[in-house]
């Protein structure tokens, strides 16, 4: 920045005027470029009365030669993405997952890609997650499926009952089904590309009154995660209460539901081990998440860098697992610090709960393949897959 001095006539305080001199900031560039003016016209007018130079040849330059130095490249402009997620800020899966792994991208990426992670639904609610990623309204989406009821039909496979024994088997499981058969992306992610695609914990019946058997479930109003489980409530003789998650603790707290379906680690994630006095361990279920990228936000990172992400999301399936395990273990020591009873099943007893659903996943299948998906061949590749990772 320099200073000009200027000459004017002060009206406002002097009646009349008076002149006088002020320096006014003029910003270095606009210096530049009067001085740039002012050499090429001295420049001009001296090249137009000087003697004319005899003619020298000019040196012609060997194609052959190599240049001695490659001109400067011009820095790639920095891609940065906005990640929307339904969990709370201080949620572990956010705290331990994605905001390492967004700085990790930072860095090994030298800042070329920036991911800015926003919780807690902050810019789109969770059931319009994923259309607002196909819109691009946001860049990457992290969300549960089961928001969107009947748009993902295969992938309410990760949620049948029994599936898996613990969050690491359903999470590799997962993923390798996602690699391994092309009918989930063709049918379900086409317009999108897939980042991560995995499960919560598992879940449970958490309670305010003992449940044992079947026959205990009778006539209870019980809070259900979504579709599938409404079906699952009603063939074991319960009344299914579709509501979010959030409001579950006012529920029961006022007798409106007499105990939800949940995992462990909702126990001090929502503080339900405040109303929960009962919890029937079943490891009944998975839900469903996926993490998803705007094709054409995806399309602006470079291919080396995509790679770079890639390979930190190889890590995902495992990472996630481990920390919805070390969750459940949490949630299950909390419940018995409060006093809350735990049942865990003999084989036989599982068994009867087994026995009456398999009719049911049986009809599921039947209805999708009628629909025309490849529901039973993708049904019993993940059977196979999750035998693997017992």
């Amino acid at each position: 920045m320099v200073f000009v001095e200027q000459e004017y006539f002060d009206h406002a305080n002097y009646e009349g005027g008076k002149k006088m001199s002020r320096f006014l900031r003029v910003p270095n560039r606009y210096l530049v470029i009067c001085v740039a003016i002012l050499v090429f016209l001295a420049m001009t007018f001296a090249g137009g009365c000087a003697p004319e130079e005899p003619a020298v040849d000019e040196p012609v330059e060997d194609p052959a030669e190599e240049p001695t130095e490659d001109p400067a490249e011009e820095p790639a402009e920095t891609v940065e993405l906005v990640l929307c997620h339904f969990m709370a800020p201080m949620h572990p899966l956010h705290v331990n997952v994605l905001e390492p792994w967004a700085e990790e991208v930072s860095a090994r990426t030298d800042g070329r890609v920036e991911i800015y992670n926003y919780p807690a639904n902050e810019l789109v609610a969770a059931g319009d997650n994923f259309s607002a990623t196909l819109e691009g309204v946001i860049d990457i989406g992290f969300v549960l499926p089961a928001y969107t009821p009947g748009r993902f039909p295969l992938t309410e496979f990760l949620e049948y009952p029994f599936m898996f024994s613990s969050p690491l088997q359903s999470n590799l499981t997962a993923w390798e089904l996602m690699e391994t058969h092309p009918a989930l992306r063709e049918t379900e992610y086409a317009d999108v590309e897939v980042l991560w695609w995995g499960t919560t914990d598992l879940g449970h019946f958490l309670m305010t009154e003992p449940v044992e058997t079947m026959e205990d479930l009778q006539g209870l109003e019980i809070r259900s995660p979504g579709p599938v489980y409404n079906d699952v409530l009603a063939e074991l003789g319960a009344t299914p209460v579709t509501m979010p998650v959030p409001e579950v603790y006012d529920a029961i707290d006022r007798g409106i539901v007499d105990g939800t379906l949940l995992p462990y680690s909702t126990l001090y994630s929502f503080s339900l081990d405040e109303v929960v006095d009962y919890v029937l361990e079943l490891d009944m279920y998975a839900t469903p998440l996926h993490m998803v990228a705007n094709k054409d936000a995806w399309a602006q990172i470079s291919p080396g860098d995509q790679e770079i992400i890639r390979e930190l999301l190889d890590e995902f399936p495992r990472t996630i697992g481990e920390q919805y395990e070390r969750e459940a273990a949490e949630g299950k020591e909390l419940a018995e610090e409060a006093g809350i009873t735990i049942k865990e099943l003999s084989p036989e007893e599982a068994q009867a709960f087994r026995d009456q659903l398999e009719p049911l996943i049986e009809e599921w299948l039947d209805e999708k393949e009628a629909d025309g998906l490849p529901a039973r061949e993708v049904y019993e590749l993940m059977q196979e897959i999750a035998e693997k990772h017992e």
